[in-house]
């Protein structure tokens, strides 16, 4: 009987960002914490070697029991360090790069504090907790061209992840493609309406918020038009909730 894997348990939100990863990268998992996405990428074969960072040296230790517990400890480079210029990337020969956990403008300080992030081919695997809008916008005018956006649910929340790789090119991109990217364009995913409906409820409270305090809010309700047109675009009617 063949030995049976044993693989750690991802999450969707996890497993989204772990099926981003090429066969074959050395990626780096920037903020590891516990290191299950480069312990699963490893055990399920889809490479061979990683490298996880993290700045704090608890988590880095944590990761390191994990690592040793499934069997691949000498498999991956832990590295405790800041960012990712601290680890010098080049040292490893990393293709695919992970930053998920923390926030957008967080995401986007670390992206450019790397020269290493413009060498052609190197892809980002982003997975933001907050302001994507800002992330989003940051990318589009460095120069980082989009290549894939996916939605996942996880504990009742919505995670958009960003694959991109830099071409130096700018681009100017519509505030309501900051809001929401491409994942709306994907016509088989059964997350999008649902995903419409939460971006379109969060909207909805700023604005309040802006009416309260005295605020414009015309490009805000501009943006809540064009959801309710993505919307219909899909045969689907925003929630008035």
């Amino acid at each position: 009987m063949a030995k049976k894997i044993m693989l750690p348990v991802l999450d969707d939100r996890l497993m989204l960002i772990a099926s981003m990863v090429r066969e074959g990268a050395v990626p780096l998992d920037v903020g590891t914490d516990h290191a299950y996405v480069p312990i699963y990428l490893i055990k399920s074969g889809i490479c061979r070697r990683a490298v996880a960072s993290d700045v704090n040296r608890q988590p880095l230790t944590n990761a390191c029991a994990n690592a040793q517990r499934f069997g691949v400890f000498e498999k991956i480079h832990f590295c405790l360090g800041n960012g990712i210029r601290d680890i010098h990337p080049e040292r490893y020969d990393v293709t695919d790069i992970i930053i998920a956990g923390m926030g957008g403008e967080l995401i986007a300080e670390i992206i450019d504090k790397s020269e290493y992030t413009r060498i052609p081919g190197v892809r980002l695997i982003l997975q933001p907790m907050s302001s994507l809008q800002e992330l989003r916008g940051y990318l589009a005018e460095m120069g980082y061209a989009t290549i894939t956006e996916k939605l996942c649910r996880a504990a009742d929340k919505y995670y958009t992840c960003i694959v991109c790789e830099y071409d130096g090119i700018q681009r100017e991109v519509p505030p309501v493609r900051l809001l929401v990217g491409d994942v709306v364009d994907d016509e088989a995913d059964p997350l999008v309406n649902g995903f419409l409906d939460s971006t379109a409820r969060k909207l909805r409270r700023k604005i309040k918020g802006r009416l309260e305090g005295g605020l414009p809010v015309v490009r805000e309700e501009e943006m809540l038009r064009e959801l309710a047109e993505m919307a219909a675009a899909r045969g689907h009617k925003l929630s008035e909730e």
